[in-house]
């Protein structure tokens, strides 16, 4: 009997584009995600979208320019039956940036502008976004 089963209906989003995502980013500078679905309706499941992707990419960014970004996994020395080693450990390679525009080409995202996130880390690392450090003194803070 189908009189007391009840079929509830989701409400699905269509899927967020990069220029939306770069507008709820420019957006995010100045409001919460509860402001903006509240102010511009501005759904909530685009915001913690444009957060988590801005959280990879900064967390991607400082761990290049600390230098423990692996781009290359090293393997250990493996001995053979009779316990001597017939290879050599082989290190692990890290990420080292030289320039703010290596930095920007070595990382991707598939809805926000990377140089754009890039500036926008480097500019308010000190806590200070109307004296921003320069590439060089952003560099050498770590």
């Amino acid at each position: 009997m189908s009189l007391f089963i009840k079929k509830t209906e989701l409400n699905t989003l269509p899927a967020l584009e990069a220029v939306q995502a770069m507008e709820i980013y420019e957006a995010l500078k100045t409001k919460d995600p509860n402001r903006l679905f509240l102010e511009d309706n501005i759904p909530t499941e685009y915001s913690v979208q444009v957060l988590a992707e801005i959280k990879r990419l900064e967390s991607e960014m400082v761990s290049k320019m600390n230098g423990t970004f692996v781009t290359l996994v090293g393997s250990p020395a493996v001995p053979d039956e009779e316990g001597e080693f017939t290879t050599s450990a082989v290190p692990p390679t890290y990420f080292v940036v030289s320039t703010e525009a290596n930095l920007v080409s070595s990382m991707d995202s598939s809805i926000l502008t990377v140089a754009t996130v890039v500036e926008d880390v480097r500019i308010w690392s000190d806590g200070n976004p109307d004296a921003e450090p320069s590439w060089a003194v952003y560099k050498a803070s770590f």
